[in-house]
């Protein structure tokens, strides 16, 4: 059973050599996937005894993602695992994320951050508990922890599982897709090193929230387009109609117009229209999607 730890990396140079090191102990084989890098992360990488695919500039975590699982399709890997090149996950744990894939079937297991919350810095934990709670409107997802990017994947759920996004919002997306896929998923608590000694992010805090957010309304719009986007467009419409009709009876009573009254009916009336026919073309697409699967 050919096991591949997959590791997404940009600027990681200080620290990709110990992660390979410490992943080739429970692993068969290593993949770097260098994301446009402008340090030696390519270098310290190859001669740490990994296979590195390089980006010639930075796309996103999703498109490593995407590079690292189709070289392991390649390599007809039984069982993957995706690690985050920054220190933080311990590869010692990588046992407990293989072992309900090997033992119980399982097609995807979570590496789960929230068992000691204490330890967790306290913007990272109002982040995450954000991110999580809007994941969870997309799919009717039972985790405690669906941003997590230590997580081990069967070589069903490699074979299953498509994603578009190219940025953060790909852990999401994963998640969601394996949901709807009826994949078999479970997750296990995991060790954080929050203070590893070393920059452990390349992007801003907000900003870095604010992609994952953007990505995973999308997928909320796409996933549940009548429930989020189709009912706000009915309430919007009984909006317009409602003040259309008081606009109207004002003036058949008092001849008077009420710009206010007939700006608002037809502001809602637009956005209603619009919310509806947005909602019926996203249903009908990922309609026509999960048929195809």
């Amino acid at each position: 059973m050919l096991s591949v730890a997959c590791i997404p990396a940009f600027n990681a140079e200080n620290q990709i050599s110990d992660v390979i090191k410490k992943s080739l102990n429970y692993v068969d084989k290593v993949l770097v996937c260098d994301d446009g890098s402008t340090d030696n992360t390519f270098e310290n990488a190859k001669l740490t005894g990994a296979y590195v695919l390089k980006h010639e500039k930075n796309l996103g975590k999703g498109a490593a993602l995407k590079t690292l699982f189709t070289k392991a399709k390649e390599l007809n890997a039984d069982i993957i695992i995706t690690i985050d090149a920054d220190g933080q996950f311990l590869p010692v744990e990588m046992v407990r994320l293989i072992e309900p894939i090997q033992n119980n079937n399982f097609d995807l297991v979570i590496g789960n951050r929230f068992l000691d919350k204490k330890e967790m810095p306290s913007y990272r934990k109002a982040g995450n508990k954000i991110l999580d709670s809007f994941t969870k409107l997309a799919a009717d997802l039972p985790f405690e922890d669906t941003q997590s990017g230590f997580r081990s994947y069967s070589k069903t759920a490699l074979e299953k599982i498509s994603f578009s996004s190219n940025g953060f919002g790909v852990d999401s997306e994963i998640l969601i897709d394996a949901v709807n896929k009826n994949l078999k998923i479970t997750e296990k608590y995991v060790t954080v090193i929050y203070n590893t000694g070393e920059k452990t992010s390349t992007k801003n805090p907000i900003s870095h929230s604010v992609g994952v957010l953007a990505s995973i309304i999308e997928l909320i719009a796409i996933n549940h387009p009548l429930r989020y986007l189709g009912i706000p467009g009915l309430i919007f419409l009984v909006i317009g109609i409602a003040y259309s009709i008081i606009a109207i009876t004002l003036f058949n009573d008092t001849r008077y117009f009420s710009i206010p009254s007939t700006l608002l009916a037809l502001g809602s009336l637009v956005i209603g229209l619009m919310l509806l026919l947005m909602s019926v073309v996203l249903y009908s697409i990922s309609h026509q999607s999960r048929r195809n699967i």
